[in-house]
């Protein structure tokens, strides 16, 4: 055979390659992961998705490069964790499973998990299913409704501890009536009568955003959006209270959210998951989903951020990246946000002389972002508040830092039309913590927005 697919061993993303490349080191193009290409089956009948292995580089302390971007000491003395958790699932004996927490390297291994739990919610007329098939999931689920004050439907979930987000393709859904739905939900309780938030696709393809806020009340939702067909991606997003759901067509399309954010109070520990509604009860339809990937946060360190970091970095067309700063609020989680279309939390966080520098801990960075700001010394900076417009004259000069296709580090530099915001609190134990909302014009909308704690380094004296 000459192509074949392959998951990434960190993100669970599938891959087509040739086999020629069987050996070769590829970079993923969803979570940039630099992979091992394995063997391709020995098979033409590809019956299930092998794993490629992640190559892991040696990381040396080196000089400040150009940029202002500071290459990784030998200790690092804080770290950001974000799991992204693959959903996938094994072919034999005819046991099903989602992924877990743990990312098999091997491509003979699979990813399982305890934590994925499946069953009927509510009163739904006829017991629902899920199984999987070379990597696709399809779920059976039947009720009336998820809408009104208690819903019935069929949930695949599992425990989600405060932030997080879940995307999935949906494949197809069985017109058992037009208002059969599936798609991805995050859910206080497996009560009938639960708030929640849910991306929905109707029987026609349409998307919409659907959410109850308080307890046993009526439901609301957007309008329909996207067209009809199939298939649709969806996504849903917890930060803090905040709900956000997005679709698209292609997997290279930019997310369109679908209504406005939603605000809904609960709990730090919900349900989070696939679901499909018949909108019949006692009929059963049928959905089908593919390349799921789940996203949870856990908390980082040092003391001065002790905050669950939130995945705050909507796409290109999401609410949070604007130009007018007057109406926005900083949030109280680790500095994190999409620098030229790639998602990063910050892990390295330096005031070096006068510059600021947020980016991921590898180097070069997968991404990062520098801001020469107008001082004398960090000192002059402590307490300070700085605040610049798309048109402020003389704007402190900002290096965007990424990496391209081939793994070679791009730097943008942006001198003017951008908007950006940052609180410096005061310098303790050799550390300034402070808050930054920057928003660039690049044609990707790049956004850095949250908390940091960077460590002050004394620039070298002259030579």
């Amino acid at each position: 055979m000459s192509e074949f697919k392959y998951a990434c061993p960190v993100c669970g993303q599938h891959i087509k390659c040739d086999s020629s490349q069987a050996g070769s080191v590829m970079e993923c193009p969803t979570c940039f992961q630099k992979i091992t290409v394995p063997q391709a089956p020995a098979s033409d009948e590809q019956k299930f998705i092998i794993t490629g292995s992640k190559v892991t580089d040696k990381k040396k302390s080196g000089p400040v490069d150009a940029g202002g971007m500071v290459g990784p000491e030998k200790k690092s003395p804080f770290a950001v964790i974000v799991i992204v958790i693959a959903i996938l699932a094994a072919a034999a004996a005819g046991i099903y499973f989602f992924g877990g927490k743990r990312i098999s390297e091997k491509p003979s291994d699979f990813v399982s998990s305890s934590a994925w739990q499946s069953g009927d919610i509510g009163d739904v007329g006829a017991a629902g299913s899920v199984s999987q098939s070379n990597g696709v999931f399809t779920i059976n689920g039947s009720g009336a409704d998820i809408w009104h004050r208690a819903d019935g439907f069929y949930y695949v979930f599992q425990p989600l501890n405060g932030d997080g987000s879940l995307t999935a393709q949906v494949l197809n859904i069985k017109n058992t009536d037009e208002w059969a739905k599936a798609g991805v939900m995050i859910r206080e309780s497996t009560n009938a009568g639960s708030v929640f938030a849910l991306a929905s696709i109707r029987s026609d393809g349409q998307a919409q955003l659907i959410w109850r806020n308080a307890t046993g009340q009526e439901a609301q939702a957007s309008g329909l959006a996207g067209g009809t067909g199939f298939p649709k991606w969806v996504k849903i997003v917890r930060s803090g209270n905040s709900f956000s759901v997005y679709f698209k067509v292609n997997a290279g399309d930019a997310w369109a959210q679908l209504g406005a954010s939603q605000t809904i109070s609960m709990s730090p520990s919900t349900q989070i998951g696939l679901i499909v509604c018949a909108h019949n009860a006692g009929t059963l339809c049928q959905a089908q989903f593919n390349q799921m990937t789940l996203q949870a946060a856990l908390k980082t360190s040092p003391a001065a951020i002790s905050t669950v970091p939130k995945l705050i970095a909507p796409p290109a067309s999401g609410t949070n990246w604007t130009l007018n700063l007057d109406a926005q609020a900083t949030p109280d989680s680790v500095a994190a946000g999409r620098v030229h279309g790639k998602f990063f939390v910050a892990q390295r966080m330096i005031l070096d002389g006068v510059t600021l520098t947020l980016r991921t801990q590898d180097s070069p960075p997968e991404a990062g972002v520098s801001i020469y700001l107008h001082a004398n010394s960090s000192e002059e900076l402590a307490g300070q508040t700085i605040n610049v417009k798309p048109d402020t004259a003389n704007a402190p000069w900002v290096n965007l830092r990424w990496k391209d296709a081939q793994g070679q580090a791009v730097t943008l530099t942006e001198k003017s039309g951008y908007a950006m915001r940052i609180e410096f609190g005061q310098i303790a134990g050799g550390h300034v913590s402070g808050k930054i909302y920057l928003c660039t014009p690049d044609e990707m909308k790049s956004l850095v927005v949250g908390v940091f704690n960077a460590k002050i380094k004394k620039p070298k004296p002259p030579q």
